[in-house]
């Protein structure tokens, strides 16, 4: 039983290695789309709108829009990083346990898809459609 929860355990992070890249990509395509509004826009960290002005609030936003493009550069490096530690570590394992690995993560999926279609059936029925 330990060995399957390590296996598990392993499973989770190698799955959580393939997933930040995917993440990371996603988020700076999306920061690649201009925007199409002339004001700039930003999130206030929390209780900041109680204490500051307009003014203040549109300065804070322009300053955050600076330094999104840096954000984004960083956050692709990152993603190159990952990527190339998940295939350095990888060159670890034999054919065998790649081949182990490739079976276990199609399972997990399998297992996944499984439960979400129980949890849409059941939140159906509950809804009564």
């Amino acid at each position: 039983m330990h060995l399957k929860s390590t296996l598990l355990t392993s499973l989770g992070l190698f799955a959580l290695l393939l997933a930040i890249p995917a993440f990371s990509t996603l988020s700076a395509q999306e920061a690649e789309q201009p925007t199409t509004s002339k004001e700039v826009r930003g999130r206030l960290p929390a209780h900041w709108n109680d204490i500051v002005t307009e003014d203040q609030k549109k300065e804070i936003y322009k300053i955050q829009h600076g330094y999104q493009a840096q954000i984004k550069k960083l956050e692709i490096e990152i993603a190159k990083l990952e990527s190339a530690m998940e295939d350095d570590v990888k060159s670890v394992l034999t054919d065998v346990q790649l081949t182990r690995l490739k079976e276990l993560i199609a399972e997990e999926e399998l297992r996944r898809k499984k439960n979400e279609a129980a949890k849409a059936a059941a939140e159906k029925a509950l809804s009564g459609s």
